[in-house]
């Protein structure tokens, strides 16, 4: 499924804009991994809990590549940055 911007990655269906009623499928469905609310992207959807249960179990941390474009040049200073880690909060 190609989610376009706006579109919320979850199953709960009393979040306005959810993945769910998005893509209106007649059975019930999974995301599996979650892109942010103002991103889109591919994400790959299935009938099966299980598989998204066992990506983001703490247990199974996997690590993670990004893919993205920027409006201007990345300096060392940002790659080096970028290499040290990025918080997330």
């Amino acid at each position: 499924y190609w989610k376009p911007r706006g579109v919320i990655c979850t199953t709960d269906t009393r979040i306005a804009g959810n993945i769910i009623d998005a893509v209106k499928h007649s059975k019930r469905i999974f995301p599996v991994g979650r892109l942010d609310k103002d991103t889109s992207g591919l994400i790959l959807l299935t009938s099966d809990g299980r598989l998204p249960n066992s990506i983001l179990r703490a247990s199974g941390k996997k690590s993670k590549e990004y893919r993205v474009e920027v409006n201007k040049a990345i300096t060392d200073r940002h790659l080096v940055m970028l290499r040290e880690g990025v918080l997330i909060t």
